[in-house]
């Protein structure tokens, strides 16, 4: 896998309508990685990160195969050199995590998703992907270590109507149980609206 970080210009005409849609935002990154995504061989997962005041936006972008971002148009984002991700998870390993996801459930009438509401809901829903993933959610005093630090809506133009989709920045602690499935619950990411830049797991000591 690779991490690559793309510091954006908002002088660019593409960047803001980038940032205005998500599914532009994805389509704009797939062309660093568009022979792979043709052959099957990639899982393109990106993340808006939290900047603070007047910041310029970075966007981290998690690939299979080496991408080439000399397919973005000049003037589009400062690129910094990808960076090869091969982590050797163990059993019983604490890392800290950021995840940016879409918890929710499907409505029994409908079969469409609906946004999980509460704080205890979300969590669960965490806990639930992570134990799916070959991770645990750290304990500490009886009491999760995970925060939320964004709870917002996306807005999604489908057909000729905004749609909205919650999106929830976890930050916090988990265990590897299983570090097979751990590392392909990395590669594949977790939850709904991936080309959303949602799902990306992210790990540090």
């Amino acid at each position: 896998m690779w991490i690559s970080k793309l510091k954006l210009d908002l002088r660019s005409k593409a960047v803001r309508r980038d940032l205005a849609s998500p599914y532009e935002m994805h389509r704009t990154l797939s062309r660093a990685v568009s022979q792979a995504l043709k052959e099957g061989k990639e899982r393109l997962l990106w993340r808006l990160e939290p900047t603070r005041g007047t910041e310029p936006p970075v966007v981290l972008v998690q690939t299979l195969t080496l991408p080439d971002w000399d397919a973005l148009e000049k003037g589009y984002a400062e690129v910094y050199p990808p960076k090869p991700f091969q982590p050797a998870l163990r059993e019983g390993q604490i890392l800290r995590f950021r995840l940016r996801a879409n918890p929710s459930k499907r409505a029994r009438d409908r079969g469409e998703r609906i946004a999980l509401k509460t704080r205890e809901e979300k969590l669960v829903w965490l806990v639930r992907k992570f134990k799916k993933g070959g991770f645990r959610l750290r304990e500490e005093g009886g009491q999760y270590l995970a925060a939320i630090r964004q709870d917002t809506f996306l807005e999604i133009p489908k057909a000729g109507h905004l749609i909205q989709v919650q999106a929830v920045l976890f930050e916090g602690v988990l265990v590897v149980v299983d570090p097979a499935k751990a590392l392909e619950t990395l590669k594949r990411g977790i939850g709904p609206g991936k080309a959303l830049g949602l799902g990306l797991l992210s790990l540090h000591p």
